[in-house]
């Protein structure tokens, strides 16, 4: 069946602003959301995402492509059921090089939606095949076993006082109403093998990224849903998973070849940062990246993702506040 162009046009006469184009989608937005969510709260939410991410405004108004990402984004969010709110979906922006015949090649930002940790539990709650899900990030001083063969099972003991070290692997259990339990272990090299493909690889980083452990818990949940029974044609949790893989330019090359190229890119980041101590003269600390909140809210949000930190604190670790 072809499909139809649903986006709204720009106008000749008067450049049609950001909140019209939300408004002039209303009526594509509440075809695809499901009852259970009012339209105006879902319209409501993205706008209240644009206000907190400056860069998704930006990006949606700087090109006609970007206005075009943003309003197609939102149109899969709601027809996944979930809200823009930085928990349960985010926005997000990301380079795309644009080409056109006889025009020099440019990179303009666009708009993508990516669900979150919760989002993709709440619609694993909502699936006819899916009795319960959880996935959590293990660190070096917790407690940890997985065990294989004919009782296969995890056992993980947080550390509860104390420093808890490094994140060194993050897993996944799903127990289906069938009675079947499905289980995936995913080491810290496996998800910094696939971080290496994302568009925004530093959120991956323990050492850049502020909520790492939101990205790692959902790789280990998108790697377990290749596995988990599908409940209809149109399985809405299977849907939304595989929108993680949007997050991804897929590197086709075999995985050893892949993890020999995220060795050598380690060592030469090592090996710079050697000949930088060689240096002893003291030098300007780079400020650290912001996290802002809004006024009066105890609420946090990463200015580059659209994200809901629910702890801005440095202790806090990340991977446990869903």
């Amino acid at each position: 069946m072809a499909q139809t162009n649903t986006l709204p046009a720009r106008t000749n006469d008067q450049p049609v602003t950001l909140r019209q184009r939300l408004i002039q989608m209303t009526p594509e937005f509440k075809k695809a959301l499901p009852g259970h969510i009012p339209v105006e709260r879902f319209v409501r939410t993205v706008q209240t995402a644009l206000q907190m991410n400056p860069q998704v405004s930006r990006a949606a108004t700087a090109t006609e492509g970007g206005m075009h990402s943003l309003l197609a984004a939102c149109t899969k969010a709601a027809t996944d059921g979930l809200i823009l709110d930085g928990r349960e979906a985010a926005l997000v922006t990301f380079r795309q090089k644009v080409s056109r015949r006889g025009e020099p090649d440019r990179w303009e930002d666009r708009v993508q939606y990516l669900p979150m940790v919760a989002g993709i539990m709440k619609m694993a709650r909502n699936s006819g095949a899916i009795s319960s899900i959880a996935a959590h990030v293990v660190y070096e001083n917790d407690k940890f076993a997985y065990v294989l063969g004919d009782d296969e099972r995890i056992e993980h003991e947080p550390l509860l006082t104390g420093p808890r070290g490094q994140p060194v692997a993050v897993y996944a259990i799903v127990r289906l109403k069938d009675g079947s339990v499905q289980r995936e272990v995913m080491d810290k090299a496996a998800i910094m093998r696939i971080a290496a493909q994302s568009k925004n690889p530093d959120q991956y980083d323990p050492a850049k990224g502020k909520n790492y452990g939101e990205w790692w818990r959902k790789t280990v949940i998108r790697r377990i849903s290749k596995y988990l029974p599908s409940s209809s044609d149109r399985d809405e949790f299977m849907d939304a998973v595989e929108r993680i893989d949007d997050d991804f330019e897929w590197d086709q090359r075999p995985e050893t070849e892949i993890a020999e190229a995220v060795r050598q890119r380690a060592a030469k980041k090592r090996g710079g940062a050697a000949a930088v101590l060689k240096d002893v003269t003291p030098t300007k600390q780079p400020e650290p990246r912001q996290i802002e909140r809004e006024p009066g809210d105890e609420t946090y949000y990463d200015p580059e993702t659209g994200e809901i930190i629910d702890h801005a604190d440095d202790d806090q670790q990340p991977g446990d506040d869903i």
